[in-house]
């Protein structure tokens, strides 16, 4: 059974309001409530889990503001991806 796979032009917009988000408000809510650091990047499920295990009292400290980090990151990586992409080949952004 195949799978679709989001085009890149789809994936490029889900990312856009995660690669507009600031690493600062992320890293600092990720070490002072590190749910509120999962919800503010639209993790919501993560914000969840890591409420219900209490990770957040735990190696959250650590662990979120680094991977909130990431996740700003890679979204900010394949939206400029796939802007240079569109330029590359003529397209508009």
């Amino acid at each position: 059974m195949a799978t679709e796979h989001p085009s890149t032009d789809e994936t490029s917009r889900d990312r856009q309001p995660i690669a507009n988000k600031s690493k600062g408000v992320a890293i600092v809510l990720g070490i002072l409530l590190s749910p509120l650091a999962y919800y503010y990047v639209g993790r919501t499920k993560l914000a969840v889990v890591n409420l219900l295990t209490l990770n957040y009292l735990m190696v959250g400290i650590v662990a979120v503001p680094i991977h909130v980090y990431a996740i700003i990151s890679d979204a900010e990586s394949a939206v400029d991806d796939t802007g240079a992409s569109a330029d590359d080949h003529g397209g508009t952004f």
